[in-house]
C-alpha cells in the first residue's frame, strides 16, 4: 500500500488541512460563528443535513477544539436527553487559520 505523499516544506500543515478539510466542517463553523449556542438542530436544518453527519463532524470539532459544547462530554456517560449547545472557539479557530495560511504561503 503506497504511503501518503508528503511534499517538501509542508511540515506542520497535516493537522489544519485534515481538521478544515471538507465542506461539510467549514458550513458547521460558518453557521456557529454566525448563531452561537444553538444545538445540534438548527445546525442540521440550516445546513439541510441530517444529525447523523452533523452529529459526528461537532465531535469531531469539541474534540480538536474548534467547538465549545456545554455541558461539555463526560468521558463514560451517555448524552442521551440532554439538549447541548454548540459555538466556536475562536482562538483556536483563528490559530487554525493562521498555520492554514502558512502552510499555503499566504503569511
Amino acid at each position: 500500500m503506497p504511503r501518503i505523499a508528503q511534499p517538501a516544506g509542508s511540515e506542520g500543515s497535516e493537522e489544519p488541512i485534515a481538521l478544515l478539510g471538507s465542506l461539510v466542517k467549514a458550513a458547521v463553523l460558518r453557521y456557529l460563528r454566525s448563531n452561537p449556542d444553538v444545538t445540534a438542530g438548527p445546525i442540521c436544518d440550516a445546513l439541510e443535513l441530517g444529525a447523523s453527519t452533523i452529529k459526528p463532524i461537532l465531535d469531531e470539532l469539541a474534540a480538536a477544539g474548534l467547538v465549545i459544547a456545554d455541558p461539555p462530554p463526560v468521558e463514560g456517560q451517555s448524552r442521551r436527553g440532554i439538549w447541548i449547545k454548540y459555538r466556536v472557539n475562536d482562538e483556536a479557530v483563528t490559530d487554525l487559520y493562521l498555520r492554514l495560511g502558512m502552510a499555503i504561503g499566504e503569511f
